[in-house]
């Protein structure tokens, strides 16, 4: 039996033995303040993927869009903690439609190689996985990839 090579590597091979992590997740009618929520709650993660009323991924925050968002308001106050507080009152009932970007997905049965050059070419750390109906199963993190990668050095 032949030993199985990198080059055949799937991220459903990596899911199965990767330690999971929960995506964090709003739905298309959330405000700004519920994705910042979302990412605190799930402190593990950088993103929270957007899902439509059917459960479909169809948008991807990430932690430097939401602190983005937050400064472009915060560029145009007053400095002090009281302005602050009235920015994040008035930003917090922003729709994440406005904000979110069109998300780079993955399937299970995708080859890791392939994965790991849309992540070097798009400058990510991590990717939602999504079966069939579009709907998110997992996320990928880069340092999932490179701890399958060292077991073939």
């Amino acid at each position: 039996m032949t030993e199985k090579s990198y080059k055949d590597v799937t991220v459903g091979d990596i899911l199965s033995s990767a330690r999971r992590v929960a995506p964090a997740t709003v739905r298309e009618d959330a405000v700004f303040k519920e994705a910042v929520e979302a990412m605190i709650k799930d402190s593990e993660t950088r993103k929270v993927y957007v899902l439509n009323a059917g459960s479909k991924l169809i948008g991807t925050i990430t932690l430097e869009t939401l602190m983005r968002h937050a400064g472009y308001s915060l560029g145009v106050r007053k400095t002090g903690i009281t302005s602050f507080l009235k920015m994040l009152g008035e930003i917090s009932n922003d729709k994440v439609t406005e904000f979110m970007s069109k998300p780079i997905r993955v399937y299970e049965d995708e080859l890791v190689v392939n994965v790991a050059k849309l992540m070097v070419e798009h400058h990510l750390n991590d990717l939602p996985i999504v079966n069939q109906e579009n709907g998110i199963v997992g996320e990928l993190n880069g340092l999932d990839i490179l701890r399958e990668s060292k077991k073939y050095w």
